[in-house]
């Protein structure tokens, strides 16, 4: 009982020593992420994005991912240099959010358009108890393969129906519909015509079967649909169907990226691949409508 007396007394004791400053927390500098916008050129199809986080590294050392528009606190000052990059929901799904890999590192803005300077210099200036604002713009990386493109802005449609489906999709250039430029495409089930299924028109070899593959598209529809890979056996000339994900209906455009690298994995380097998009609709509902745009099958080279 004494023992434990005396110790609790020098415990005490050894607490009231303690100066104030070593519990004192240390003033953070604060980092503000406006937006990340992404930038194309003629041949890269659209600038539609959905980045939604911000992957920031100072010096080096991942901070961590933070949710658009963001407000970072660093525990530290002075200048530094930062990288960073666009992160997305893969799939759609918020437990999936991962660095894009077909985006580059950004280029970091402070205000409007002063540009803090190239790779790897991009020094940034903190300032405790302050908070520096910048903005931030990707474009596609350099060993991006853009295995096919279809916006809808051009006469054609490199999506054709394949020999199941019971129509085909169509290009319609009325802007109550259009997602954006001159055109989106649509397809209409009904009780007559109740499937569906597009492919892209040419089967196409891939360098790596086992590097990043990645479908983006916009879309809007009442009814879910499927999207997959397509492989073609370089043995028998079979065509072999792998679903990647079943998208749900939105009553409003949405963005996704699906993942396809684990398809594509099930064929051999020898194969030829495509990509599907189809669904039958259900019984209980009698038309069902999906409209698409900016659809980007993306490869790493």
């Amino acid at each position: 009982m004494r023992s434990s007396f005396f110790f609790i007394i020098s415990v005490l004791i050894l607490i009231g020593s303690c100066s104030k400053d070593q519990f004192k927390a240390e003033t953070p500098s604060y980092l503000h992420i406006s937006n990340i916008d992404l930038e194309v050129s003629s041949t890269q199809g659209s600038d539609s994005q959905k980045i939604t986080e911000a992957w920031v590294t100072m010096d080096g050392t991942f901070l961590g991912a933070f949710e658009l528009p963001c407000t970072v606190p660093i525990i530290a000052s002075g200048t530094h240099e930062f990288l960073i990059y666009a992160g997305i929901k893969i799939n759609g799904i918020s437990a999936t959010r991962i660095r894009y890999p077909f985006y580059a590192p950004c280029v970091l803005y402070k205000g409007l358009d002063t540009l803090l300077g190239p790779l790897p210099d991009r020094l940034l200036t903190l300032y405790k108890d302050s908070t520096v604002t910048i903005n931030a713009k990707t474009t596609y990386s350099d060993n991006t393969d853009f295995l096919f493109i279809e916006d809808f802005e051009d006469a054609g449609v490199n999506l054709e129906p394949s020999s199941v489906s019971d129509t085909s999709l169509r290009k319609t250039d009325l802007d109550s519909l259009v997602f954006e430029g001159a055109g989106s495409g649509i397809i209409e089930l009904d009780t007559l015509n109740n499937f569906f299924e597009i492919m892209n028109s040419e089967f196409i070899s891939l360098n790596s079967i086992y590097n990043q593959t990645v479908l983006e598209l916009d879309y809007k529809c009442d009814h879910s649909f499927k999207v997959g890979v397509v492989v073609k056996s370089a043995e028998t000339g079979n065509i072999n169907r792998f679903e990647s994900l079943h998208i749900d209906s939105s009553s409003v455009w949405n963005k996704i990226y699906v993942h396809m690298t684990n398809q594509v994995n099930l064929g051999n380097s020898e194969d030829e691949f495509g990509v599907f998009i189809g669904m039958q609709k259900v019984q209980n509902v009698e038309k069902a409508t999906f409209y698409f745009d900016n659809i980007k099958w993306l490869h790493e080279e």
